[in-house]
Formats: structure tokens, C-alpha cells, sequence
């Protein structure tokens, strides 16, 4: 395989086989034989555009965020919300994380959906930014953080990773691929903790990234060289997929319909019930105050006093 610019000068760019390089970042079919990238790259443009429209802005507010699946590590564990480590990879927090995200994604995925198949890549990305999101949730649950991941990268360092052991598999360690893809990882880990040690608004999701590219990684390893998927075995496999999806999606399409809190963060429930104290709806309060307790997985005694001294005694944990 050739490289269109050594892994040494610039970013990494991707490894094809081909013609001579003609000044292009991706050669002009790069997209030909990848109906899966085809297919997550527009997918993921167009829940970026359906959150704008619903939020008005392309600027989400966190109820949006959660509304539409976010994985928000307190909910996950503490009501079994699970489906949302795989809808959070298709949810991103601004036009400059997508397109980003989406750069990233159109180059390195056809490298690896062109050199193992449609039917490898399409469960690896899900299985890899699941796992990432995993892992992030994890991360959280254990720091308390609170906070809610969104965006591709974790499902997209799965990529990286699985290009990496490619990579290492054809060329060695010492190969341009590898170097590439190894030195993109490096740098994605280390442009987060830059960005988290500068305390911003905005946190990078370390844990995901990492998570992503290890699944990738021990996925890829899995593969065995020269095997080839049938198509009907190909079409099986991407149903599958999508089956998948679909079922996450419409799970939190039955969360939003019937549990008026899942859209709220941990702050959002507490903001809520302590309004409805003051404003003397009790059946609120007491509701408010179950569903925020339901995030920590046991009592807080600092919601639970002014709720039971004005509105009565609250059951359940």
C-alpha cells in the first residue's frame, strides 16, 4: 500500500491503494466502496439537522441533548437507560464537533470498510462507540461528575484503532498506516487533556475516545485475514445493524413519552422539585424528588427534608 503523504509531514492522511498522488486528500472514489461510511456520515448529518430544527439553534441546551439520547452516566445506571451508549454516537454538540467528527469519519472509514468489508465495520462502530460511552459512563459514575456525553469520536477511535491493527497486520509497526493512525490517537488523547485542564464549559470525553479505540482494536485483532462475508451473510449482518439502532431509538422515543424527567439533568430534577415546594404542588414535589434520587441510587436527605416538611412523608428509595 502507498501513502498520499509520508506519516511525518502534516496530519495523517489516509492509506489507498491507487494511482499517484494528484494533490487530493481522498482519492475521488474514496466513498465508492463504503456504504457504510456513506451511510453514518449521512446519518449523522441528519440528526444533527433534525436537533436543529427542533432546538432552533445550533447551539443544544441539555434537554435536547437528553431528549434525543444523549449518554448521560447517572441515567444509565441509575434507570437502566442503556440504549442511550449507542445513540449518544449520533448525537454531537455543535457544527464544529460535527465537522470535525465528520472529517475524521470520511477519511479513515472507508480505509477500513474498504479493506475488511461493510459487514466488519458496520458492528464495529457500534460495538466500539458503545463500549467507549461504556466506559465514559464508568468515568462518571465513579467521579460523580454529572455530566452527559455525545458525539462520534468514541465509535470513530474504534475506526483508528481497527486501521491500527490493519495497519500493523500489512505493514509492521514501522508502517505508514500504522504510524499514522498511532500518532492520531496520541494526539486526539492529548488535545483532550490539554482542552480538560483548561476547565472550559466544554469537556473532551477521554474516557470514550480510549474506550472506542481499544474496542476497535480488539475487535479488529479478531478478524481473520482474507475472510470474505457473503452477501447474503453482508445483508444479515448490516440488517442486524440497523435493527439495533432502530431498537435504541425507539426506546428513547418511549422514555421521552412517558417519563416527564427524562430529558432533566441531576440539577434540572432538584430545580424542579424544589419549585414545586415552594409553589405547594406536593404530588410534584414527591415525584420530582423519586426521580432525582432514582440518579443517585439512594436518598438525599438534603431534597428529601424540605420536600417531607412541607408535603408529607415520600416512599421508595
Amino acid at each position: 500500500m502507498s501513502t498520499s503523504a509520508p506519516p511525518s509531514s502534516g496530519p495523517p492522511r489516509p492509506v489507498y491503494t491507487g494511482s499517484a498522488d494528484d494533490g487530493r486528500l481522498v482519492p475521488r472514489d474514496w466513498l465508492d466502496q463504503a456504504p457504510v461510511t456513506r451511510t453514518l456520515l449521512a446519518l449523522n448529518i441528519a440528526v444533527f439537522v433534525v436537533q436543529v430544527v427542533a432546538q432552533r439553534s445550533v447551539s443544544f441546551s441539555d434537554a435536547t441533548q437528553l431528549r434525543f439520547g444523549a449518554s448521560y452516566a447517572l441515567a444509565t445506571i441509575g434507570e437502566n437507560r442503556w440504549e442511550t451508549l449507542v445513540t449518544a454516537c449520533f448525537l454531537h454538540g455543535g457544527i464544529v464537533h460535527l465537522v470535525f467528527n465528520m472529517v475524521v469519519l470520511w477519511q479513515a472509514g472507508p480505509l477500513v470498510e474498504r479493506a475488511v468489508g461493510s459487514a466488519r465495520m458496520a458492528p464495529m462502530y457500534l460495538l466500539a462507540g458503545a463500549f467507549g460511552n461504556a466506559l465514559s459512563v464508568l468515568y462518571g459514575t465513579y467521579t460523580r461528575s454529572g455530566l452527559y456525553t455525545v458525539g462520534a469520536s468514541g465509535a470513530i477511535s474504534g475506526i483508528v484503532g481497527a486501521a491500527l491493527v490493519v495497519g500493523w497486520r500489512v505493514q509492521g509497526w514501522k508502517g505508514p498506516l500504522t504510524q499514522a493512525m498511532a500518532r492520531w490517537l496520541g494526539l486526539t488523547v492529548a488535545f483532550g487533556l490539554l482542552v480538560n485542564f483548561s476547565r472550559g464549559r466544554i469537556q473532551v470525553d477521554n474516557a470514550a475516545h480510549i474506550g472506542g479505540a481499544l474496542a476497535g482494536a480488539a475487535i479488529a485483532s479478531m478478524w481473520k485475514r482474507g475472510y470474505k462475508y457473503s452477501p447474503g451473510a453482508t445483508k444479515a449482518v448490516l440488517a442486524t445493524c440497523v435493527g439495533v439502532l432502530a431498537a435504541c431509538i425507539a426506546v428513547v422515543a418511549v422514555h421521552d413519552q412517558t417519563d416527564p424527567f427524562a430529558s432533566m439533568t441531576e440539577q434540572a430534577r432538584q430545580d424542579f422539585t424544589m419549585d414545586a415546594v415552594y409553589e405547594g404542588r406536593c404530588r410534584d414535589a414527591h415525584d420530582g424528588l423519586i426521580a432525582t434520587e432514582r440518579l443517585r441510587r439512594g436518598r438525599m436527605l438534603s431534597l428529601r427534608k424540605p420536600v417531607e416538611a412541607t408535603c408529607g412523608h415520600v416512599g421508595g428509595e
